[in-house]
């Protein structure tokens, strides 16, 4: 499980996609009170506007409400119908807290290990991180935010395009568009932040192999009629021109058997076969169990009956 420093970058980088990148007070101190005390000392958080609407705290559903100031109480109070009553609001309700992007995006170039200040190229929506060494040559790592959303994925696509591909290019979001044919163009991968993410004791970091991973094979001639491809150590997989990256060793080799499984014709295999194949251990008895903590691989596996497969 994530420790609360982890949990505390993750809460960062859902406000990073939030479309307003802030957060209420009262989200903060009813759900994420010790996540927010640690992006507030970090530099993460710091206050913003006095809030409008704040949660009616009286009523089961918790409705927002417009609250009022009692120039004799001095305090801003809303009228509660269920109790025929004026309420104080909490003052932690009336505070908002913006992200600070600019920390953010300097905090996850540093847990990819790289040097250099970042640099936006589209507003609130893509940065290029740094480039790193991917065998003799380098490659970019850019940060997206909003990649998931329509009118966002065709702005940084449309920045990409304009950057061209001198170097192969890798760009990181929480969250990848959905969709069978979803690619950036020029050969650019997406890969999702929360994967590549590696929480240790009190520290994150980024898993540098799982980028890497992902551009195996980039620059190079890919027959865009198959619908699988995948690196030869079988971390990255596109399946109908949507990528995937794994990390597990047992992952990857699952991975790997239905691949060879897909190649000879065998389009489905015995799920029993499958682990036994690839040695995993009691604890990791069931497919779901062996990538436990992944989101997507159900997009990836089908299974059902006893039997498992590619969703090609």
């Amino acid at each position: 499980m994530p420790t609360a420093t982890g949990k505390a970058f993750q809460l960062a980088i859902r406000i990073f996609n939030f479309e307003e990148m802030r957060i209420s007070g009262s989200m903060i101190a009813d759900h994420h009170s010790v996540e927010g005390r640690i992006l507030m000392e970090g530099g993460l958080l710091s206050e913003g506007e006095i809030s409008s609407w704040v949660p009616n705290r009286h009523t089961f559903d918790g409705d927002a409400v417009e609250p009022e100031w009692n120039e004799e109480t001095r305090t801003y109070q809303y009228f509660s119908f269920d109790d025929c009553m004026w309420v104080d609001v909490p003052e932690e309700d009336m505070k908002t807290y913006n992200l600070e992007v600019d920390r953010l995006v300097r905090h996850i170039r540093d847990l990819a290990g790289l040097d250099g200040e970042p640099r936006g190229l589209r507003g609130n929506l893509l940065w290029n991180l740094g480039t790193f060494w991917l065998g003799k040559r380098k490659a970019t790592l850019f940060l997206a935010r909003r990649l998931d959303r329509v009118e966002c994925f065709d702005e940084v696509f449309d920045t990409l395009k304009r950057l061209g591909n001198k170097t192969p290019g890798v760009v990181l979001a929480w969250g990848l568009p959905q969709g069978r044919h979803v690619e950036l163009p020029l050969g650019y991968r997406m890969v999702n932040l929360r994967d590549a993410l590696i929480v240790e004791g009190d520290s994150c970091r980024l898993d540098q192999e799982m980028v890497k991973g992902v551009l195996t094979g980039a620059g190079q001639p890919v027959d865009d009629l198959s619908p699988l491809w995948s690196s030869p150590d079988y971390s990255a997989v596109r399946v109908n021109g949507r990528e995937f990256v794994f990390t597990g060793l047992k992952q990857k080799q699952v991975i790997g058997f239905l691949i060879e499984a897909w190649k000879r014709g065998d389009a489905r295999c015995r799920t029993q076969v499958v682990l036994e194949e690839v040695e995993a251990s009691p604890s990791a008895n069931t497919l779901s169990k062996l990538f436990s903590g992944r989101t997507d691989w159900k997009e990836l596996i089908g299974y059902g009956d006893g039997f498992c497969w590619l969703k090609v």
